[in-house]
């Protein structure tokens, strides 16, 4: 399951945020919506990976946000109507998302994801 990299790649990411300053004591984890990882396997990964280190961590989903290129419509993905087939093919490769997901204004798939695509840390 690529829920423990993730942990060990954000793990490195908060060390380094927390190396430069060590009075730092909560950080928040991002999650977005389109990662759609298992987000308790991934919280307890994370969790006792910086077991040692003493800082409060929050998670958060980020919602992903999609503006079209065309319309310039913005529209959220969990306002769609996808199948879980459909969820799993843009999880395993999420550059399918293309295929499966249209601007609901103007029909196109060309669109852009502007939130809501990866983890992030925030101080």
């Amino acid at each position: 399951m690529h829920e423990f990299s993730l942990a060990k790649a954000t793990k490195q990411t908060i060390l380094q945020i927390y190396q430069q300053n060590q009075n730092l004591k909560n950080i928040t984890v991002l999650i977005g919506e389109i990662q759609q990882i298992d987000t308790k396997l991934f919280k307890d990964a994370l969790l006792r990976e910086l077991s040692d280190v003493d800082i409060s961590l929050k998670f958060e989903l980020l919602p992903a946000k999609l503006k079209c290129n065309i319309c310039s419509f913005e529209f959220y993905y969990n306002q769609l109507n996808l199948s879980e087939e459909e969820k799993e093919s843009i999880h395993f490769i999420p550059e399918t998302i293309h295929i499966f997901v249209k601007c609901p204004n103007c029909n196109s798939n060309d669109f852009k994801i502007i939130e809501g695509r990866g983890i992030y840390v925030k101080v």
